[in-house]
């Protein structure tokens, strides 16, 4: 082949390649467009009157059922079973065990499950374990509780900030953690209030404080139910917002995350080792 032909050739090659990466470069860029900031900000306010709302409610309802017993034990918890000595304090600490241990395999699974069914999961088991206090006639019985109520609790707070990072941008995350963080306090409040009230009840062989944990605790169940209508699992299914909307969430999530993680939507994202690995060296 003649020398002028195959410059000609490797000419044409090299300008088809860069035409390629050009196409390529284009898309890239149109793939990484902004958000109308209009826009951004109906779907952050559509967040915030859909989500935030549910999580303050439930972080409000983890206080008041872990912080009841101490409105109980003023109502005679302690002398129907006979707390003396250091049993109140055990009962107390006993709580704290498995609400430590079970964080980070919670946030492990929460994924899996979706936190829009996880977390209201959550509320109704420790409804059920706070209800079920009520009954309780016996020491065993009040620490195989408060240690199940710490087991159910303990996923919540990890749980509830990772479903925030699925629908928020991370300089939006302070203020929404603030914002239902605010029901902490407020519990003691309304927990008090409330079990003044219930102390007063007589019924069925069970007076004052039982009568505290049982209604709780069917409160809690019954938000934890409509929790679970209500609350999106990722921002595609987020029925309040239109499908323009849905797409908008999904594409600003992408861009927020800068090439963190390959998945274009939050729920095709997997479990990786290799992230876990990451953070234990950059923390020691």
């Amino acid at each position: 082949m003649h020398p002028t032909s195959q410059t000609l050739d490797v000419k044409t090659s090299e300008k088809h390649e860069y035409s390629e990466n050009e196409k390529a470069t284009e898309f890239e860029y149109a793939d990484q467009a902004p958000i109308d900031p209009a826009l951004n900000r109906r779907i952050t306010n559509q967040f915030d009157k859909h989500i935030v709302p549910w999580l303050f409610g439930l972080w409000l309802l983890a206080f008041i059922d872990r912080s009841n017993i101490g409105n109980a034990r003023i109502d005679g918890l302690a002398e129907d079973l006979k707390l003396d000595g250091d049993k109140f304090n055990i009962a107390l600490t006993i709580f704290y065990v498995p609400y430590i241990l079970i964080d980070v395999p919670s946030n492990w699974v929460v994924k899996y499950f979706g936190a829009g069914r996880y977390l209201p999961g959550l509320l109704i088991s420790w409804g059920i374990v706070g209800m079920c206090t009520g009954f309780t006639k016996s020491y065993s019985g009040l620490l195989a509780c408060r240690f199940f109520l710490g087991l159910c609790e303990g996923g919540l707070l990890g749980g509830m900030i990772l479903y925030l990072s699925m629908f928020y941008r991370r300089h939006e995350m302070l203020f929404r953690i603030g914002m239902f963080y605010c029901a902490a306090p407020l519990s003691g409040a309304f927990g008090g209030l409330l079990a003044t009230g219930l102390a007063e009840i007589h019924h069925a062989g069970y007076n004052r404080w039982p009568w505290i944990f049982i209604v709780e605790g069917i409160i809690t169940i019954l938000y934890g139910m409509l929790a679970i209508f209500f609350l999106p699992a990722t921002p595609s299914e987020s029925l309040f917002l239109s499908e323009p909307e849905r797409n908008a969430a999904i594409h600003r999530m992408t861009l927020d995350a800068h090439g963190a993680n390959e998945a274009s939507r939050v729920e095709a994202e997997v479990f990786s080792w290799r992230w876990v690995i990451i953070t234990c060296r950059f923390s020691t």
